[in-house]
């Protein structure tokens, strides 16, 4: 989107991987708990919470997956060994800048040429 004059196929692109990210969004879920918790890192139903997108996907299923330390892949961030859910960020808010500056963007002169 810093581009000065993107060609259609780049504004097509943009427009692709905003799409799946709304698309993607996980709403009414929250990450929970800490290293020092009995539970430690969790995911939780929280109603309002969100968005949140996981660091992983599935090719198959476009839906979060979750690897553990003995190499078994996982759907669910809670099935994971207590190790690897409070060692590694398996779910960011990152991508909402993305959207917010998309949005942004939708409006200037260089989205529009």
């Amino acid at each position: 989107m810093s581009l000065p004059r993107p060609s259609a196929r780049v504004k097509t692109s943009i427009a692709d991987g905003i799409s799946w990210l709304r698309e993607h969004a996980i709403y009414n879920k929250a990450v929970v708990g800490g290293r020092n918790t009995p539970e430690g890192r969790h995911l939780i139903d929280q109603q309002g919470a969100g968005p949140l997108w996981a660091r992983f996907y599935s090719l198959d299923t476009e839906k979060p997956i979750f690897g553990d330390r003995d190499k078994t892949l996982h759907d669910d961030m809670n099935e994971i060994s207590l190790e690897r859910r409070n060692g590694y960020a398996w779910f960011n808010t990152a991508p909402a800048a993305a959207l917010s500056e998309y949005d942004r963007w939708k409006l200037s002169e260089n989205a529009k040429q």
